[in-house]
């Protein structure tokens, strides 16, 4: 884990691909794209099921770990349309009953098709203020405080003599933070940081600060 402090306020980076705010007993990630594998396998990539629980586990162990009451998702809750019978709704709303944090969901882009009235329990936002942020999916979308985004899936390629690493990256910026995707087989964009930006590289059991 990684403390750090925006505006005044102490945060913490998780290895999980999480960001902890601790004053307010909440848990922040972007781009869970739960549903994956099934979207995969519909189009002929044969991806074993399992991602999902496996998610929903480490989301689990990331709320009661830093004892938290909220979980945001900062949007691509899912990864394309599922019906409104999948399994994946059975499955997460037999999660939340087993929470005692509130959830709530930022939408993304690939939310447009998702039957929001299959989950019991969740709110649901366009953006959402928490001053002195302010909740989006897309780094775009935010006109006004100090963003906390996903959307980008950022990682940097990290080189040593003869090899090399790439690795995802919580990336600060000067208007916002930009999470890590929390979902695997998301892909990557590349990040070039500018003066004056942070680059947090999220290895298997740590966070570390990266030098551009």
């Amino acid at each position: 884990m990684s403390k750090i402090e925006i505006h005044g306020e102490a945060l913490t980076l998780d290895h999980r691909r999480a960001l902890v705010w601790p004053r307010r007993r909440a848990v922040f990630v972007a781009d869970t794209h739960f549903g994956k594998s099934a979207v995969f396998r519909r189009e002929g990539i044969a991806l074993p099921e399992g991602s999902d629980a496996a998610d929903l586990a480490i989301l689990s162990g990331l709320l009661a770990e830093h004892d938290a009451q909220r979980l945001y998702i900062l949007g691509d809750f899912v990864h394309g349309t599922l019906p409104a019978g999948h399994t994946f709704y059975r499955r997460f709303n037999d999660w939340l009953d087993a929470q005692a944090a509130e959830v709530h969901v930022v939408l993304g882009n690939h939310d447009v098709y998702l039957e929001r009235t299959a989950i019991r329990g969740v709110s649901w936002h366009e953006s959402l203020a928490l001053d002195p942020f302010r909740l989006v999916h897309d780094p775009d979308d935010a006109h006004d405080g100090f963003y906390l985004a996903g959307h980008i899936h950022p990682v940097m390629r990290v080189s040593t003599r003869g090899d090399s690493l790439r690795m995802p990256v919580f990336w600060q910026r000067s208007t916002g933070m930009v999470l890590p995707s929390f979902g695997d087989l998301t892909g990557g964009y590349h990040i070039d940081a500018r003066r004056g930006e942070r680059l947090y590289g999220v290895g298997p059991d740590t966070v570390i600060p990266l030098t551009p």
